[in-house]
């Protein structure tokens, strides 16, 4: 679950709603061979589906207990993040081996920094060694076809961190891949510009529950039963050139 707090309101934006955003982004990419090459499907597949594993948890939130606030993504029990992967590989597997390869890499590239912990072995030696069985299935054990799909994977990468940006509302500078994205009123700027100058719009759609501190696991789903829907739209660009040919930032 994505937890965005606007003035007196938590909107909970769902992790499979976060990905349908990032596999439309890189749908709109120009700026990356894979993304319009013979795996194209596989790969917005793979982008669309890559958080698919918190359906059931994203259905059924619960609450911190240090602070009251809804779980997040982030912030969640570490067995709920072990888990997750497992499923959602598992899951998208049964229609493209190759997808859930890439979702797998996902997982192993976004909890990298946690590979010396103790705690995270089993998790790194499992999603390990799904990925290398699903790369298997398909064939993808050359360098050739290794570097392949590493150029597949960079467009997974690229959307889940320009969507999150736009989800989470994080203005901050964002480096990712060799890409810098600025969030500006509600205006995504990517820079150098993977869109060739196209325009793309982005809508992703939450619940907004009061932004107060929650008991129970049983108060915060009433509260989510509750909730209103709320849109949230914007747009995604490269940056703009001035008249004097520099880039506005």
């Amino acid at each position: 679950m994505i937890v965005r707090e606007q003035s007196s309101t938590f909107l909970l934006i769902t992790q499979p709603e976060h990905g349908r955003l990032a596999g439309e982004i890189v749908a709109a990419t120009r700026s990356e061979p894979a993304s319009l090459g013979p795996e194209r499907e596989t790969v917005l597949l793979a982008c669309h589906e890559h958080d698919n594993g918190w359906t059931e948890v994203d259905a059924e939130p619960t609450v911190d207990p240090r602070t009251g606030r809804p779980y997040d993504f982030m912030s969640g029990p570490l067995h709920i993040k072990h888990e997750i992967w497992v499923r959602g590989i598992t899951r998208v597997a049964r229609s493209s081996p190759r997808a859930a390869a890439l979702v797998a890499e996902h997982a192993l590239t976004v909890y990298a920094y946690r590979r010396d912990e103790h705690s995270w072995a089993s998790f790194f030696a499992s999603i390990t060694a799904l990925r290398d069985e699903l790369l298997s299935q398909v064939g993808a054990t050359t360098r050739h076809a290794r570097d392949m799909f590493e150029s597949e994977y960079r467009c997974v990468r690229l959307g889940d961190s320009w969507s999150l940006q736009f989800c989470n509302a994080w203005h901050q500078r964002q480096e990712t891949l060799g890409y810098t994205a600025t969030l500006e009123a509600g205006t995504l700027i990517i820079s150098p510009d993977p869109f060739a100058g196209a325009t793309v719009p982005l809508q992703i759609e939450g619940s907004a529950i009061p932004a107060r501190r929650y008991s129970s696991d049983a108060e915060l789903r009433a509260a989510l039963n509750e909730s209103a829907r709320v849109t949230v739209r914007g747009v995604a660009r490269g940056p703009r050139p001035s008249l004097g040919g520099s880039e506005c930032r």
